[in-house]
């Protein structure tokens, strides 16, 4: 390719070569002829460039001038890799139409239900696996690199009627969808979270604006008009021309071109979208969950498939792995993959709601290495079950018995809590202080089935351990 073409829309400076057969950022990995771009920190990039030449990179790219031969410089290297990637899958002349989710909570269940609303075919890639339309494999990042997500779309059949999106802030502000156009983005809210990464909430949500800046004009938007920062998606949405609908239970002071309220009746939904109202299937329990199905349609609907197809396609889902399923009855368990102090409270209520006056029990426990800022505010929220069984949870280098201190200083005083840190014994501890009417949610590793502890990655399985506690006639 000429880097006209690998590079057309950008603004590089400095000597190119005549052609490339590609572009690559492991200069380990670099292969003959392609432009290498540099992107790691600033002190280690001359010595990657120098292994990227030797491995016959033709051309370096990177945020300076590096010496040794032809080099390009950009003011934003992973943009700039991102969407040369585009170019060199093909990206920009052949691509299904791209449905993100972004939010702190809900994209997995809302991208699992947008695929399966898209129909025979549609593909999907996040937190719990990637599908081709045909078959599932698993994914080690929500947002994979431009790269693998790139050699994915391209493979697709080209009849795949659409893609669902999960797009997280690590996505957003590493530029890792630069260059892709979004048919719709639907924004779930935001909550405490990453902010080992991002260090501030304001950092935190101006990466999931980013995510706007994707939509094709005329996309559109759908934004949780009950988050606190609707009104920052809403605008960012309107100036890049999409048509934004605002999604909520109470919608009213948000300007938007459209609205959409998720309405009960009794146990079942409706959708209301521009004064005409419809069946809203809701695969699971919760108000969240309505509003995730919701969305999902509003995506699907995006995609060009007729809302009232959407919708009904939604009654056959099958469940989300990990997502508040139902596991074992005699205590009813579920599993979830909750592990915000929002994520907990919403799970909470959800099963209060959907199994009122039953005894209340919840297994979490909090990572380490990540944000010890929201460890207390978890064991807040856990504050609302009847009795609390703190657990580790992927400790990784730190002492689980000092991340649970750091948990139970959060939870009230007169709350009924243990610790018991070995997971599988907390499950069956949990399921014990339910009793046999009880109702236990098991939180924080959902789909997950792997634990890590002191560097060493275990198999571990929520859902497997309660199966087997099932099976094996235990209920406390």
């Amino acid at each position: 390719m000429e880097p006209a073409v690998l590079f057309a829309g950008q603004s590089l400076d400095g000597d190119a070569v005549a052609a490339l057969s590609g572009i690559g950022r492991d200069s380990r990995r670099v292969q003959a002829g392609q432009a290498y771009v540099a992107m790691g920190h600033t002190a280690e990039r001359p010595a990657h460039a120098a292994e990227a030449r030797q491995h016959g990179a033709s051309m370096v790219i990177a945020e300076s001038t590096l010496a040794g031969g032809a080099s390009l410089t950009t003011s934003h290297a992973r943009w700039t890799h991102a969407r040369a990637s585009v170019a060199v899958h093909g990206l920009g002349r052949r691509c299904p139409p791209l449905a993100g989710v972004t939010g702190t909570k809900g994209k997995s269940t809302t991208t699992h239900f947008a695929w399966w609303a898209m129909g025979l075919g549609a593909a999907r890639v996040g937190t719990i696996a990637w599908h081709d339309g045909l078959s599932e494999r698993a994914c080690a990042q929500t947002t994979p690199p431009p790269e693998e997500l790139h050699e994915f779309l391209h493979g697709l059949d080209p009849a795949c009627p659409g893609v669902a999106l999960e797009i997280s802030s690590h996505g957003c502000d590493q530029q890792r969808l630069a260059g892709l156009g979004l048919a719709a983005l639907a924004y779930s809210g935001l909550g405490r979270d990453h902010l080992d990464y991002h260090k501030t909430m304001a950092h935190y949500l101006a990466a999931k604006l980013r995510a706007v800046r994707w939509v094709l004009p005329g996309g559109t938007v759908i934004v949780n008009a009950d988050d606190a920062h609707a009104a920052a998606f809403a605008h960012a949405g309107r100036a890049a021309g999409a048509c934004v609908i605002a999604l909520g239970q109470d919608a009213r002071g948000l300007q938007a071109h459209a609205h959409a309220r998720p309405q009960r009746l009794g146990q079942h939904w409706r959708l209301h979208l521009d004064g005409a109202a419809h069946d809203l299937p809701t695969p699971l329990t919760g108000a969240f969950n309505a509003w995730n199905a919701a969305a999902a349609a509003l995506l699907a609907m995006s995609c060009g498939v007729p809302l009232e197809t959407a919708l009904a396609r939604l009654a056959a889902c099958p469940p989300v792995p990990g997502r508040l399923e139902r596991l074992a009855e005699s205590p009813v368990t579920y599993v979830d993959y909750a592990h915000t102090p929002e994520s907990i409270t919403a799970v909470l209520a959800a099963l209060r709601e959907a199994h009122p006056g039953r005894r209340l029990v919840i297994a979490f426990g909090c990572g380490g290495d990540r944000d010890p800022g929201k460890r207390g505010p978890m064991g807040s929220a856990a504050g609302a079950a009847d009795a609390i069984v703190v657990t580790s949870d992927n400790s990784r280098s730190e002492d689980p018995a000092a991340i649970a201190a750091q948990v139970l200083a959060g939870i009230p005083a007169s709350a009924m809590r243990e610790v018991v840190l070995e997971r599988g014994s907390a499950i069956r501890r949990a399921r014990e202080l339910a009793g046999v009417e009880g109702v236990v949610v098991i939180a924080g590793k959902g789909h997950e089935t792997t634990q890590t502890a002191a560097g060493v990655v275990a198999t571990w399985d929520d859902r497997a351990a309660v199966r087997a506690l099932a099976q094996g006639g235990d209920h406390g």
